[in-house]
């Protein structure tokens, strides 16, 4: 653990068995409270890591709360534990109530995840939700949240936190913004050394990498002194890192419609096999099987994008799976 800024402490806990590899955990220590943002996963040994934290700052869990950047299970995994400890929790209103929709398998999130493998044409590669990490290490109840809406105030010692409208790596994805410091502390909006996974959330959540690119350039007109992520290296050039994930997108783009061009009409699958990843895998059949539903989902994100354009189109066939092509 160390401090970033003054009373500001991270650690970086481990992620076993995920490409993510670790989280950056947050703790702001205020005299009359604290506020831990994010969580890390529902695992006994990050349980541990972060009742460690706690004791070594001296915090009372009722005197501390939890901040939630978004719904992934890396960030929330914990939410219950701590919420049934006493800890006031926050959410945004959105991912929030994705959480509590969430718990069981038989819940809607759950329901939804296996309609769009069906849809994107999974079937045949045999996915189970028992593969996906945020279903393996989700929050194990339902908490009830305390929502916050962009612009709402969070006091934290010295600090006077907003909340900002981050959404499009989830639904509902928001982050702290300390104005007079240009103090941002961001999720997985921007990450140094990976690109968020900007993935297919439903027809009901819109574009979602067209939201995530509007996202991008509100917080480039943003006054960030210090910006704090979820994982790997800590952003000196934020401006600089958005102009690089700007680029990526785009060379994704193109990459998308060339394989629409080389395919004709196409399954997201099939979309997906065509698009370069940087994962160690020979080909699609060596994917780990948890990394197929989060690349499927992310060539999803960006066929959508493109039909938001008007660049390509979709049809079902009987089954409901859809054929993506250029127009």
């Amino acid at each position: 653990m160390r401090e970033v800024e003054k009373n500001i402490f991270m650690e970086v806990v481990a992620l076993p068995n995920n490409p993510l590899k670790t989280l950056n955990v947050y703790i702001i220590k205020g005299e009359d409270h604290s506020l831990i943002i994010d969580t890390g996963f529902n695992r006994e040994e990050t349980k541990r890591v972060l009742e460690g934290l706690m004791e070594d700052l001296d915090l009372e869990v009722d005197r501390t709360e939890l901040f939630l950047t978004h719904l992934h299970s890396d960030h929330t995994g914990l939410a219950y534990y701590f919420a049934s400890q006493g800890m006031r929790v926050y959410a945004s209103r959105v991912d929030g109530q994705l959480l509590n929709q969430s718990v069981k398998k038989t819940d809607p999130m759950w329901q939804e995840t296996l309609n769009q493998g069906h849809i994107q044409g999974l079937d045949e590669d045999q996915l189970n939700l028992e593969d996906h990490p945020g279903y393996r290490f989700r929050p194990e109840g339902y908490v009830d949240y305390v929502f916050v809406d962009p612009g709402d105030p969070i006091q934290v010692g010295d600090y006077t936190f907003e909340v900002v409208d981050l959404k499009g790596h989830t639904p509902g994805m928001v982050g702290l913004y300390e104005r007079d410091q240009g103090i941002l502390f961001s999720g997985d909006h921007i990450l140094s050394n990976i690109t968020p996974n900007i993935t297919f959330w439903g027809f009901d959540y819109g574009d979602s990498l067209g939201i995530y690119l509007d996202s991008l350039d509100r917080v480039y007109q943003m006054d960030i002194k210090s910006l704090y992520s979820s994982h790997r290296d800590l952003i000196k050039d934020p401006r600089g890192r958005i102009d690089q994930l700007r680029a990526h997108h785009a060379h994704r783009l193109e990459e998308a419609k060339r394989a629409l061009k080389n395919l004709g009409k196409a399954r997201v699958r099939e979309v997906t096999r065509q698009l370069h990843w940087d994962i160690r895998a020979r080909s699609w059949e060596d994917f780990p099987k948890a990394q197929k539903w989060f690349a499927a989902g992310e060539a999803h994100a960006h066929l959508e994008h493109l039909r938001a354009l008007g660049q390509v189109d979709f049809e079902r066939d009987p089954q409901g799976v859809l054929y993506y092509y250029l127009k």
